[in-house]
């Protein structure tokens, strides 16, 4: 899936061109529709949606559906579990404090749902994979391509989790120094077993080799591609991940659950017992961890995902940290603000990435709000409006609960809208959910709407940045209240996980074929360094700022899963091959906020690796203290960066509070010198573009406790006999009359 320009409207030449042509639909309110929010209450949404499909199915067909249960997330709000799946023949799948993982058939969770123990049952669609833009430049930098990062850490005994899509294990990029796959943990949501239930775990490195990797149809190159920047090894001395000697835990999903037959079985159920099987697994081989999640979803505000969020950010812990990423809508928008007093305030709308035949939005308001659609015209044959809903929200608050359903017919189709008051509450004022149904999925790409509010009271509106983001309509004052932000997705925008959003440098590269490869320099940082345009912002929309920090996102050169077909568009991606054991592998550059996560992820590796205990809070401090600032004008942490982009080296001092036992340490590692351990020797090798050497350059080697164990002169073979020394990890610092070449590193002597 790849990122779409969002251009503004070209449909306008005149607003009052627009008022002339105005065509007011007939629209009735209506009363409870088909199944009422206040009806199952207890229920998300998407579950009521389910539940409403299995009836119709039922009804239809006279007979079950061949898929009779589903996946929910339970609290309860009195008694025991025990006893309540007892009584309603309940599968227990798992649990996570006072969540509950069950399976229940469809036939129960209507009268389970009105049981006065049960707080509330939840399914949700599971997430999609944050990258949605791509190819991209080999090697940002030399860091994040895990070529410069200190060889003391390279993350082993430490767990690299990543909950994903399409996996390959042949890759030679996920085996050790001999040879060995280094995955230690695979669990696949999507293998059909012979009952016809899914769900299959590996758990010993014999059986995940000899499977291979994920054969499913609708696999991506997604997870490959995620699993090589966390931990991918440097094959022929290229392509490096972070934490090339982590340890890998996988777990596979669908995020497109609408490609496979039984979409109620891949809910967000499944993604809180992914990442607990996950950490279960490090646990028990008595690892920290750190699981990676370069997927998410656009945030709703009546946030239906309740339990979902309470279980994932129980689940961390000390060495138990979940990374995911902050979202691909940077360059969309979905937050209006009316000010007090300004009376008409409102926006175009345009198609998401999720299609183009849905409006859902949110409205909070302390007062009236006339809210009026128009639905516009075709935009290669018409500039006008087409078709016009129009509301009252104390019209809504009259209802007392029940929904207002309106509807009109515009040239391609009818359009179905439905309003009603959350039960949600906010201090500023009352809520109203609105939800349309247009009549084609590419209405918004060949048609758009307008969107307007009317009264002297405020308003705050948050559009589903996935189907229908605000756009400005340049020229035209009352359509202009769009605003940037607000576009992090979810679970990004949980306080308790750490969300990754994407900087960018070159973005063009030149590709396997010897073509070079431009698509991304229309999303690219407006400067090196800086955020990359795609990558989402906050606030949340309870003002938390996020994301927390950012990383490389733009064309990040990692391995390519064999699995996946080369098709001519993705060919153009390749960047290498390799040859292993007479199979050919390749590598593929790719760009978003899914491939800046695993850099956050690895190093976070890493840091695990140097104190096994760290909590999120502690990381958070991490990037407090060491993050460096793109953008010197800006306060850190801001919306943007968090507290800036991370720097790995300078993490792991300040981990290991080196700067303090240290005050001699430089706190970077020389630009233009790479350090190497052979045995017990230490060679120094300055970069063709160091400068040229001189005699004064000198070594010093300290324990990291502060205690200076030796200090030379570097003669002409720029190395260093440490055999005398005992085992352990040690700092060293290069001194030279050139700042390109001085600076320090730390070392595992063995």
């Amino acid at each position: 899936m790849h990122i779409k320009k969002c251009s503004t409207f070209a449909f306008m030449t005149s607003y009052k061109k627009m008022k002339i042509l105005l065509l007011l639909a007939l629209f009735v309110c209506n009363g409870i529709f088909a199944q009422a929010p206040a009806d199952y209450h207890k229920m998300s949404q998407h579950l009521v949606s389910l539940f409403n499909q299995y009836q119709a199915d039922r009804h239809h067909q006279m007979t079950s559906p061949p898929h009779s249960s589903v996946s929910v997330l339970m609290a309860l709000t009195n008694g025991e579990m025990q006893q309540v799946a007892r009584q309603y023949g309940l599968e227990v799948i798992d649990s996570v404090g006072r969540i509950y993982i069950v399976n229940v058939t469809y036939n129960t969770l209507g009268t389970l749902s009105k049981d006065s123990r049960v707080e509330r049952i939840e399914a949700e669609p599971m997430v999609r994979q944050a990258m949605d833009v791509t190819p991209g430049q080999v090697n940002a930098t030399p860091v994040y391509s895990g070529e410069s990062l200190p060889q003391a850490f390279t993350g082993e005994g430490v767990a690299a989790g990543i909950f994903d899509n399409g996996y390959d294990f042949t890759h030679p990029a996920f085996l050790d120094a001999h040879g060995q796959l280094r995955a230690r943990y695979y669990y696949d949501f999507c293998w059909q077993n012979e009952d016809g239930t899914k769900g299959h775990a590996m758990t010993t490195t014999e059986e995940i080799a000899a499977y291979g990797g994920t054969h499913h149809p609708n696999a991506s190159l997604h997870g490959t591609h995620v699993m090589g920047i966390m931990a991918g090894r440097a094959v022929d001395g290229k392509y490096q991940g972070m934490a090339p000697d982590a340890d890998i835990y996988a777990v596979h999903f669908n995020s497109y659950p609408e490609d496979f037959e039984a979409p109620a079985q891949q809910t967000s159920a499944n993604c809180v017992l992914g990442f607990k099987y996950i950490f279960d697994q490090a646990e028990k081989d008595g690892k920290p961890c750190v699981v990676n999640f370069s997927n998410g979803e656009s945030y709703t505000f009546d946030k239906q995902r309740l339990l979902e969020s309470e279980a994932l950010q129980s689940l961390t812990g000390p060495g138990r940290i979940i990374v995911v990423c902050a979202g691909n809508d940077g360059n969309r928008t979905s937050y209006l603000e009316k000010p007090t007093g300004v009376i008409q305030a409102g926006a175009g709308m345009v198609n998401g990435v999720g299609g183009g035949d849905i409006i859902d939005m949110d409205i909070v308001t302390p007062g009236n709000q006339n809210v009026r659609l128009d639905f516009l015209g075709m935009r290669l044959t018409s500039f006008t409006i087409d078709k016009t809903i129009s509301f009252r929200t104390d019209s809504v608050l009259e209802l007392a609960g029940d929904t207002c359903s309106l509807a009109t017919t515009t040239m391609l189709g009818d359009v179905s809208l439905k309003v009603w008051k959350s039960d949600f509450v906010d201090e500023r004022g009352d809520v109203f959910h609105v939800h349309a149904k247009l009549p084609t999925p590419v209405y918004m790409v060949l048609c758009g709407a307008l969107f307007l509010l009317t009264s002297e009271s405020p308003a705050w509106v948050y559009s589903d940045i996935k189907y229908c983001p605000f756009v400005n309509l340049t020229g035209v004052n009352a359509y202009c209240y769009a605003q940037p932000g607000h576009s992090i997705w979810w679970p990004g925008t949980l306080p308790g996980l750490i969300t990754v959003g994407a900087t960018g440098y070159k973005s063009s590269f030149k590709n396997i074929d010897g073509n070079m490869n431009t698509a991304m320099e229309e999303f690219a940082a407006k400067v090196n360094g800086q955020i990359a345009l795609f990558s989402s912002k906050g606030p949340t929309y309870e003002e938390l700022t996020k994301p927390d920090v950012t990383a490389p996102g733009v064309s990040i050169n990692a391995a390519f899963n064999s699995y996946v077909g080369i098709t001519d568009p993705l060919r153009k991606e390749l960047t290498d091959k390799v040859v292993y054991n007479g199979k050919t592998y390749y590598y593929t550059a790719q760009s978003g906020t899914s491939m800046a996560t695993p850099v956050v992820a690895g190093a976070i590796a890493l840091w695990l690796q140097a104190n096994p205990h760290l909590t999120t809070e502690q990381i958070k401090d991490v990037f407090a203290h060491t993050c460096t600032h793109p953008e010197q004008d800006l306060t850190y942490p801001n919306n943007t960066y968090g507290y800036g982009q991370i720097d790995v080296y300078k993490g792991l001092l300040y981990i290991l509070d080196l700067p303090n036992s240290i005050p001699e340490l430089s706190l970077e590692q020389p630009a233009e010198v790479r350090f190497t351990l052979q045995g017990r020797r230490l060679h120094i090798h300055p970069t063709p573009a160091a400068p040229t050497s001189d005699s004064r350059a000198t070594l010093s080697i300290y324990t990291t406790d502060g205690r200076s164990v030796r200090s030379m002169l570097l003669d002409s073979d720029l190395s260093a006999d440490l055999s005398t020394l005992p085992a352990g990890l040690y700092a060293v610092q290069l001194n030279t009359s050139h700042r390109q070449t001085t600076g320090s590193t730390l070392i595992r002597l063995k």
